[in-house]
């Protein structure tokens, strides 16, 4: 079964763009445009890995982060992907429970080889 990648992103382009990119790696990609949207796919269908950005209006990535925890059977690897360079919010992104930070434009080789190193370990 192919590892399953939410991604959440405001930009629609930006969105698009990463997605594309992941289905490349050989991921199965869904996208939300916005956070309350992703919280929902993630209910309808749980994801391996969601790769959020932390300043979307409305309910921004952590808020997601922490609703998700909440209301998934098992808690997928988080994934901050945000123009936020500010150090300051790496200690509020993992009290959030993101597991990796990558600044934008994240470098596609590196997401792509995280996902993957999580995707090779076996399910548990």
């Amino acid at each position: 079964m192919a590892f399953r990648v939410l991604v959440i992103e405001d930009n629609v382009d930006g969105a698009d763009t990463l997605g594309l990119v992941l289905r490349q790696y050989g991921f199965e990609v869904r996208v939300a445009y916005n956070g309350p949207d992703g919280v929902e796919a993630a209910q309808a269908d749980p994801p391996d890995a969601v790769l959020c950005d932390i300043a979307m209006p409305g309910m921004d990535g952590f808020a997601v982060a922490e609703r998700l925890g909440k209301v998934l059977p098992r808690r997928p690897l988080l994934v901050a992907v945000t123009a936020c360079q500010e150090q300051t919010l790496l200690g509020p992104a993992a009290r959030a429970g993101f597991d990796h930070y990558f600044l934008k434009p994240a470098d596609p080789a590196e997401v792509g080889g995280l996902l993957a190193s999580y995707a090779d370990q076996p399910a548990g």
